[in-house]
């Protein structure tokens, strides 16, 4: 005959094994669609050893043994998510894919992750109608689909989401409309630089004139609407037309500045195309001699290197990819961006687009660049180097481009991000 006590035992042992047993069940699940998700769109930049736990794997985060988070900015992701990756991760709270390039749209079996209160998936190539999978995340707090190429309107959908408290739509192909939005928990907001018309919905007044801005919409914190036209116009700028005209000194500080910019290019054209060894043996003679210039790294962005000549850091490489961003222009090197961090301070961040060098060499040449002290220069303040991505970091120079004072054409145009870089 079994004692009380071995049979108290034998029954709580009984209770627990579908507890623990479901635990690891739904654990090796999440694996399995971490690794769909590698093999899909991470290939080589998924670095995740298979024979650990997923809650040891760069980016991932787990709570009670389930994956609860998924962060995996700027890592060179590429394609389209399969439907059994992130949809079958049911208990994932948080999803941030921000600038790398993922294209098409998402899965519609992302349903699965009825949990999630915050996507962040800026910067990447998705495109089609904003994807009707999400108005079904009824948990969502944060949204950020910021510089796609998503089209079609804004559907009153997203009144289905009635705990969102940020949305970000700005830098996409949207057209139409905004339909009245009923979202009482709305503090961010911004639609800015797509093909939107009409009148702003009157929930929407409170939010900052920039939010609509590059738009066709009137009225709220914009010019009324006339007979349901935006009254808002391009200003003319000086100097264009009849008007008056620059001054012989404006111009000559112009060609000045022209001749001093086309110098700069072409000493970074030496610097991060040719990879002179000649050049990075200069270099680090220049850093010798200037020792205040040795790049130091932040206590908090591992990845974003300061010049030692700035100051403390005032930011990290999350904020950076936290910003809100305005593409400034494209050009040979790659994308000019200006990005207004959430501290406050505005940078403008220079994406560059095919410089095949090592680290070490990198860094070599960018503390040469960043040696150069004259002032029609702007100083480099920051750079960020990772195998699939390049960032060189200055500080925001709000006059405007030579090329705005030379044709009359505004310094910000809108544009969409599909950098392959």
């Amino acid at each position: 005959m079994i004692s009380p006590p071995l049979l108290r035992r034998l029954l709580l042992a009984l209770l627990l094994f579908p507890l623990l047993s479901g635990g690891e069940t739904n654990l090796n699940s999440d694996r399995a669609a971490l690794l769909t998700l590698r093999i899909t769109v991470g290939r080589t930049a998924l670095q995740w050893n298979e024979t650990n736990s997923p809650c040891t794997w760069h980016g991932v985060g787990c709570l009670h043994n389930r994956v609860v988070f998924l962060r995996l900015p700027a890592v060179g992701l590429f394609g389209e998510i399969p439907a059994g990756t992130l949809g079958n991760l049911t208990a994932l709270r948080s999803l941030s894919l921000r600038f790398n390039n993922l294209s098409g749209s998402l899965p519609p079996d992302l349903t699965g992750a009825a949990h999630l209160r915050n996507i962040y998936l800026q910067e990447n190539r998705f495109s089609g109608d904003i994807p009707p999978v999400l108005f079904s995340l009824q948990k969502l707090v944060r949204l950020n689909l910021a510089g796609n190429g998503f089209t079609g309107g804004i559907s009153p959908e997203f009144n289905k989401l009635s705990r969102l408290e940020t949305l970000y739509v700005e830098r996409n192909q949207l057209s139409g409309g905004i339909h009245d939005l009923n979202l009482p928990k709305l503090e961010q907001f911004n639609v800015s630089y797509n093909r939107l018309n009409g009148s702003v919905p009157s929930k929407l007044w409170k939010m900052p004139s920039s939010a609509f801005k590059g738009t066709s919409l009137c009225g709220g914190p914009l010019p009324i609407c006339l007979n349901g036209i935006s009254s808002m116009t391009v200003p003319e700028v000086a100097g264009g037309g009849g008007g008056s005209k620059l001054s012989g000194g404006a111009i000559a500080g112009i060609v000045v500045g022209s001749t001093a910019l086309v110098v700069i290019l072409l000493i970074l054209s030496v610097f991060l195309c040719r990879g002179s060894k000649a050049g990075a043996r200069e270099a680090a003679a220049m850093v010798a001699k200037r020792p205040e210039m040795v790049l130091k790294r932040p206590e908090i962005g591992k990845r974003l290197m300061f010049l030692g000549n700035v100051g403390a850091p005032e930011f990290d490489l999350e904020d950076l990819l936290r910003a809100s961003a305005e593409v400034l222009g494209k050009g040979t090197f790659g994308t000019v961006y200006k990005a207004e961090l959430e501290v406050g301070t505005v940078v403008v961040v220079k994406r560059l687009r095919d410089v095949i060098l090592a680290e070490e060499e990198f860094r070599e040449k960018i503390e040469a660049v960043g040696y150069m002290n004259h002032e029609n220069i702007v100083p480099l303040r920051a750079y960020y180097y990772s195998e699939n991505e390049k960032l060189l970091v200055y500080d925001y120079m709000p006059m405007g481009s030579i090329s705005a004072l030379l044709h009359g054409k505004p310094f910000f145009t809108p544009s969409f991000i599909t950098s392959t870089v």
